[in-house]
C-alpha cells in the first residue's frame, strides 16, 4: 500500500495547482474543497516526449475560499509554476531512479460558478516513455494514484500503433486508447507499444 502513498498528487490531481492551493489555504488538515472530477490524458507518439493534459473541478462550500484559491493562483508567475513542476518531477526521479524532464508547462484556472473552480494543465515531459529498438516502453516506476469517482486516466497512442502489453488492465481499450475509470487504486500503467 506504500506505493499508493508515494507521490500521490504527482500524477493525480492537478499537479502544481492543487498542491499550491492546498498549502496556502489549509491551516487545518482538511482542504476547503471537494474534488468533483479529474481527467488526465497522456498523448504518446513515436518519440520520447509525452503530452499531458489534466483537468480538475473543485467544489468549495465557501465561495470566499474559492476566491482565495484563485487569488493565490493568479499571484504565481508562469516561471514559478514551471519551477514547482520541475521540482516535483525531480523528486519523482530521485524516488524512482528514473529520469523525468519537464519540457514545458502551462496552467489556467476558471471559475465555473460561485462554488466551482476548474484547473487545467498542459505539459510536455520527457522520460515517461523510452525507445527500445522498435518498441516504446511506458513506465513511471512504482507510482500509485488513487482515482476517486469521476476520475479518468487516458493513455492515447498513435493511430495504427500496436499495443504489445499493458498492466494493469484498463477499464476500456478502444483502438489506440486505454482508459482507467475511478474509483480505484491504480499503479501508473506500464505499456509496451510499437508501430
Amino acid at each position: 500500500m506504500r506505493k499508493y502513498n508515494k507521490f500521490l498528487w504527482i500524477m493525480v490531481g492537478v499537479l502544481v495547482v492543487v498542491m499550491i492551493v492546498q498549502f496556502v489555504l489549509t491551516t487545518n488538515r482538511k482542504p476547503p474543497y471537494q474534488q468533483l472530477s479529474y481527467q488526465a490524458e497522456y498523448v504518446f507518439s513515436y518519440a520520447t516526449p509525452v503530452v499531458i493534459n489534466d483537468s480538475v473541478k473543485l467544489y468549495y462550500a465557501n465561495s470566499s475560499d474559492l476566491q482565495k484559491a484563485i487569488d493565490e493562483f493568479n499571484k504565481l508567475s508562469p516561471q514559478d509554476k514551471f519551477k514547482s513542476y520541475q521540482q516535483m518531477f525531480q523528486n519523482l526521479s530521485n524516488s524512482t531512479k528514473l529520469s523525468f524532464i519537464p519540457i514545458s508547462y502551462d496552467s489556467t484556472a476558471t471559475i465555473i460558478n460561485p462554488n466551482t473552480l476548474q484547473f487545467n494543465e498542459h505539459s510536455v515531459v520527457d522520460g515517461i516513455v523510452t525507445a527500445k529498438g522498435s518498441e516504446y516502453v511506458v513506465s513511471m516506476g512504482k507510482v500509485g494514484m488513487k482515482l476517486d469517482s469521476g476520475s479518468v486516466v487516458t493513455l492515447k497512442f498513435p493511430d495504427g500503433s500496436k499495443i504489445i502489453s499493458v498492466s494493469p488492465t484498463p477499464t476500456t481499450f478502444n483502438n489506440s486508447m486505454l482508459t482507467w475509470n475511478g474509483p480505484m487504486d491504480l499503479s501508473f500503467p506500464e505499456v509496451v507499444y510499437t508501430k
